[in-house]
């Protein structure tokens, strides 16, 4: 009994439960964005940032904000265009860009790490 008692309260111990975010509330290091379906040249999410700043702080400046290219962002969520979303971003590494045609904008990419819908 003695030995099921201890892992049991050191699972208990280091337990937390995540803050729960509301429906329709965002995070302070969440972005919205909204999706534009796929880009014509590379395939993969182009979406538009409501707050540019943001997208900035973590990226740097863009050419063509605040429309932008979402990398490993689930088909499901940006398939549909006009789709609101809450993300969270990083600044992508050198082996996850994507290579793209060039006949178009060469939109800055961002790795997607976390998304929910509005």
């Amino acid at each position: 009994m003695k030995k099921l008692l201890l892992p049991l309260l050191l699972l208990a111990a280091g337990c937390q439960k995540e803050a729960d975010i509301e429906p329709g509330a965002k995070a302070e290091d969440e972005i919205e964005i909204e999706t534009q379906g796929s880009n014509r040249d590379c395939g993969v999410a182009q979406v538009v940032a409501k707050d540019q700043a943001k997208v900035e702080q973590v990226i740097g400046r863009a050419a063509y904000a605040p429309i932008y290219l979402a990398l490993k962002l689930d088909t499901a969520l940006w398939v549909r265009k006009n789709r609101t979303l809450y993300v969270r971003i990083r600044k992508p590494n050198n082996s996850e860009y994507v290579l793209c045609t060039a006949m178009g904008p060469g939109y800055l990419p961002f790795v997607v790490t976390s998304a929910r819908v509005k």
